[in-house]
């Protein structure tokens, strides 16, 4: 590799991190395609062969797996989430909290209660609101792994029969498979709550569903639901073989459910 190959690397480098700080998708997605083309270019340049190139970028895509396997395969996760009353965080740990609060609250929701669950390092804090005419239940999350956080929100109509319909903001893809009767709408890409909401009320149309189809939930029992929902996850994922339980209050990935972990983090990468 000259320094004139080294230039073209520099500025393909630098055209995708330029383009990774647009909040536009597309751009964002142009700005991953430019990374991985530096990535081929200095394969192939370092190699002087086209499968250097691929290896190179492929090396991208094999980076999760050793994350997953090597941290994740040994984390440990309780099989029920106590969900309770906590003190919402500090401004520092969630600037937006107060400002997303208000936006929901002007499409009519209420606020219910703030509510969470804590396990090791795992700090999941919630929100809850809620909207007696459209009978709809609207989550602020803020969720904390170690040093990393992120926040989403969510939107939850549930029908007579326990069925649940969820439009969601969450930034990845879901950590486990759905359970029987949940059904998800991600929009990790909506810009405002507003267009959460107008989302929400596209995929139950989409469903041939109204807010009269759904059933009226009651505000004290909301963090009762989450609990029961969460509870139903996991025991769907222990019977299809995702997790494996490793002692009367925990579980952790099996195999299988790390190479789902996999398939779902390229999944992500490539939606980028």
């Amino acid at each position: 590799m000259d320094f004139k190959d080294l230039l073209y690397l520099a500025a393909l480098i630098a055209f995708s991190m330029g383009c990774r700080t647009f909040a536009n998708r597309f751009i964002q997605k142009l700005g991953w395609l430019s990374l991985l083309g530096a990535s081929y270019f200095a394969g192939w340049r370092l190699t002087g062969s086209h499968a250097g190139g691929v290896g190179a970028v492929l090396v991208w895509f094999l980076l999760p797996w050793l994350e997953i396997i090597g941290r994740i395969r040994h984390m440990r996760f309780p099989l029920q989430n106590s969900v309770s009353h906590r003190f919402p965080p500090s401004r520092d740990d969630f600037p937006d909290l107060e400002a997303l609060t208000a936006e929901i609250e002007e499409e009519g929701f209420e606020e219910a209660e703030d509510t969470g669950w804590k396990w090791q390092e795992t700090d999941h804090f919630m929100r809850l609101l809620y909207d007696p005419e459209r009978r709809l239940q609207a989550t602020i999350a803020l969720a904390r792994q170690g040093p990393m956080a992120f926040s989403y929100v969510s939107l939850t109509s549930r029908l007579p029969d326990g069925e649940s319909l969820i439009t969601t903001s969450y930034p990845f893809s879901p950590t486990m498979r759905l359970a029987p009767g949940q059904r998800m709408n991600r929009m990790p890409q909506a810009d405002s709550f507003e267009d959460l909401l107008d989302g929400h009320l596209l995929f139950l149309e989409a469903q041939s569903l109204t807010a009269e189809d759904t059933v009226e939930q009651d505000l004290e029992t909301l963090p009762t639901i989450l609990e029961e929902d969460m509870t139903r996850q996991i025991r769907h994922n222990l019977s299809t073989g995702l997790i494996e339980q490793t002692s009367e209050e925990e579980f952790r990935y099996s195999w299988r459910g790390c190479f789902f972990l996999w398939i779902e983090v390229v999944k992500d990468m490539l939606r980028v």
